[in-house]
C-alpha cells in the first residue's frame, strides 16, 4: 500500500519533470540548487517529504492545499502568453514609474503579478502600480 510519503514523491517527480529540473524547481522553491530534491525524490531518495515541507511546496507554486497528498494527473501549466503580457504590463509600469529594479525585484514583481491574474483571469494594473511602488 502506498503511503503519504510515496504519493508526495511521486508528485515532487511530476514537478520536477514539469517545471523542467530539478534545479529550475528548486530556484523557484528558494533552494540554491537541485541536490536537495534529489534527496527527495531522486532515485534512491534519503528523506522523506514531510508535512511542513509539503505544504511550502504548495504555496510557493500556488497548489491548491493537500495538492502533494493526493494522486494527481499534472501540476499547472505556465501560460506563456499570460506570462508575457505580465512581463510587459511590468516593463510599462517600471517605465512610465521611471522605477529601477533589481532584477529580483523584477521577477518577484512579475511572479506576484502573474499569480495574480491567473487567479483573477485578467491583468490588473492597479495591481501592478503598486507593487512597483512598495518595491521603490
Amino acid at each position: 500500500m502506498r503511503t503519504v510519503f510515496d504519493r508526495r514523491r511521486e508528485n515532487l517527480r511530476k514537478l520536477i519533470s514539469d517545471w523542467g529540473g530539478p534545479t529550475t524547481l528548486a530556484m523557484k522553491l528558494g533552494h540554491s540548487n537541485g541536490s536537495y530534491l534529489a534527496q527527495l525524490a531522486g532515485p534512491h531518495p534519503s528523506r522523506e517529504v514531510g508535512e511542513r515541507l509539503a505544504r511550502s511546496i504548495e504555496v510557493k507554486l500556488g497548489l491548491p492545499t493537500l495538492w502533494m497528498d493526493g494522486q494527481t494527473e499534472a501540476a499547472p501549466r505556465i501560460d506563456d502568453g499570460l506570462l508575457a503580457q505580465c512581463l510587459q504590463a511590468v516593463a510599462v509600469t517600471m517605465e512610465e514609474s521611471r522605477a529601477r529594479l533589481t532584477s529580483a525585484q523584477q521577477a518577484e514583481v512579475v511572479s506576484l503579478v502573474y499569480d495574480n491574474a491567473r487567479r483573477g483571469g485578467t491583468l490588473d494594473e492597479d495591481f501592478i502600480k503598486r507593487l512597483v511602488n512598495l518595491t521603490r
